[in-house]
């Protein structure tokens, strides 16, 4: 019993020193604890609406240059039989 008791207290603390570990990691990954002010953020936040925009009315642009075929397409036309003339069945 003893043994499980101290095998459990190992386990506990190399896990709280992984986690520990893990934290500061992802807080280095997104480049430490950087204050913005209110104006800061407002402008970065304006600039993305902004660069969004542009890409948006950029790609409004290229879809409009592709020009629209004239007659429908039939990926199916070589499937179908070819129309016949109605028969009178009386």
């Amino acid at each position: 019993m003893r043994k499980i008791i101290v095998i459990a207290a190992c386990v506990g603390l190399l896990t709280g020193y992984a986690h520990a570990q893990s934290l500061q990691e992802r807080q280095n990954e997104r480049g430490g604890k950087t204050d913005k002010t209110l104006q800061q953020i407002g402008e970065e936040r304006a600039r993305r609406a902004h660069d969004i925009e542009k890409d948006y009315d950029a790609a409004m642009k290229r879809s409009s240059a592709i020009p629209t075929p004239k007659a429908p397409v039939d990926p199916w036309r070589t499937v179908r039989p070819s129309p016949s003339a109605p028969t009178d069945k009386k």
